[in-house]
């Protein structure tokens, strides 16, 4: 349990105006949050804000760069907010070494090499490609936040943590996984559940 008080969330729904409400409950949590300073792993810094979201045209030109269209969570998602003002910081637990600084929720055009990279990076540690995955019949992936990966190709569009060949069903949505990796203490947290709470089979990627 965090020191900061629970939140009550709205139910999960790919929505822009579900992503509106995140955007303001997010905006005022991270106001007033304090940096962990005993924490290895990026964190949001305290009053960050998203930038603003994406027009029709923008985000018509984030889908030509990447080569497909998004699926509607994903749209919605990048009309409502686009990456934050200030990148994620590692105090690397207070060790002593310098703090680095990255994205962790991404931004067009700002991050597009990062999205990018992260792709190629997945693809190369589990000798893909694009055509093999067609081949396959696997999706393609586009990372939502750090290394957690939208299956753009299944169904529902399920959310898995990718790190090289480390793959694991994270979330079953966007919706979710946004809201909990932002909010460490949600007070309807049986709505942000996956469906089932077993390990959930899907198509495992390149299976």
């Amino acid at each position: 349990m965090s020191n900061y008080a629970l939140v009550h969330l709205p139910k999960p729904v790919p929505t822009v105006e579900y992503f509106e409400k995140i955007k303001t409950l997010s905006e005022k949590y991270w106001n007033e949050i304090k940096l962990d300073k005993l924490l290895f792993g990026y964190q949001v810094q305290p009053k960050s804000k998203w930038k603003k979201g994406l027009s029709e045209e923008q985000l018509q030109e984030f889908e030509k760069v990447m080569g497909f269209e998004f699926p509607l969570p994903l749209r919605n998602f990048y009309l409502t907010m686009n990456g934050l003002d200030k990148p994620c910081i590692n105090v690397y637990g207070n060790s002593g070494e310098d703090a680095a600084f990255q994205p962790i929720f991404y931004s067009f055009p700002d991050d597009l090499d990062l999205i990018k990279e992260n792709i190629d990076w997945i693809y190369k540690k589990n000798k893909t490609d694009l055509n093999k995955l067609k081949k396959a019949k696997a999706s393609r992936i586009f990372p939502v936040h750090g290394h957690r990966f939208m299956l753009i190709d299944e169904p529902g569009f399920p959310i898995l943590s990718m790190h090289a060949g480390d793959i694991i069903y994270w979330k079953d949505n966007l919706s979710k996984v946004l809201a909990v990796e932002i909010f460490p203490d949600i007070e309807n947290e049986h709505d942000f559940l996956n469906i089932s709470e077993k390990k959930r089979w899907v198509k495992f990627w390149l299976e």
